[in-house]
């Protein structure tokens, strides 16, 4: 048995790998909490696992406190993926591969087990990202743009008038500041997606299959242009892929 996590900036989700099954997957904001009793509190029921693989990146804070209380409580060590040049099937675009966020590569390598035809993933995190992977498995790079909370918070500490809220109602025209903020940064998220997405689809033939997953997937669904694959959980899938191949 595997434990799976995925460390986000604002999520940390996991997953058991039990006979090549994803199983009992979970997640919850860590916004401002302490890891240690999260974990205390989410994983104190869980069997001790054989192994835990983590794709991290929240940080080298967060990497020694998941470390500090599996050693504790299961004496065992968690392996954190970092991304190389070519595995699992993928082959990695970036200058310095280990740079590329391991939740992308995660992402990646879930993709091309999933299908072996143009692809891209968007992850509608914090930040949100585009990645796109060629039918030869060749990543072609990507872009990582603002996620919606991200650039709420940026209007709020730099425009006078703007309070850090809560989403409001989405609608195309607002009549308060709260509903104009959440309306205007969904549908420019929405906008930077749809355009990329053409201009990706212009250039690289066949057309790419659109998936997307993150936290904030079903909520910029509705309003892009073209079909998505919704895939929650496509970091642990591809932390699974990594597991398998690793065993």
């Amino acid at each position: 048995m595997t434990l799976l996590v995925d460390v986000g900036n604002t999520r940390i989700r996991w997953a058991i790998l039990d006979d090549g099954a994803l199983c009992g997957g979970a997640g919850v904001s860590h916004v401002g909490m302490d890891l240690g009793p999260l974990l205390e509190q989410r994983w104190e029921a869980l069997a001790r696992p054989e192994r835990i693989l983590v794709s991290n990146v929240a940080g080298a804070e967060w990497a020694a406190a998941l470390e500090t209380w599996s050693r504790a409580h299961w004496d065992l060590a968690p392996e954190y993926v970092v991304p190389c040049r070519k595995a699992f099937g993928v082959i990695n675009a970036y200058h310095v591969p280990q740079r590329l966020g391991a939740d992308r590569w995660a992402a990646l390598v879930a993709l091309r087990q999933r299908m072996k035809a143009n692809a891209f993933v968007v992850d509608c995190g914090t930040a949100i990202t585009v990645d796109v992977l060629s039918a030869e498995g060749e990543h072609l790079g990507g872009l990582i743009i603002p996620g919606l909370a991200m650039m709420r918070r940026a209007l709020a500490q730099q425009t006078a008038g703007v309070p850090d809220e809560p989403d409001g109602q989405v609608s195309l025209l607002a009549r308060d500041t709260r509903d104009a903020v959440t309306g205007g940064t969904l549908y420019a998220v929405v906008a930077a997606l749809d355009r990329v997405v053409g201009d990706i689809a212009e250039v690289l033939t066949p057309e790419p299959t659109p998936v997307i997953t993150g936290g904030d997937a079903e909520r910029v669904l509705p309003l892009l242009c073209r079909r998505y694959i919704h895939a929650p959980d496509l970091v642990l899938e591809g932390l699974a892929v990594m597991a398998a191949c690793d065993s």
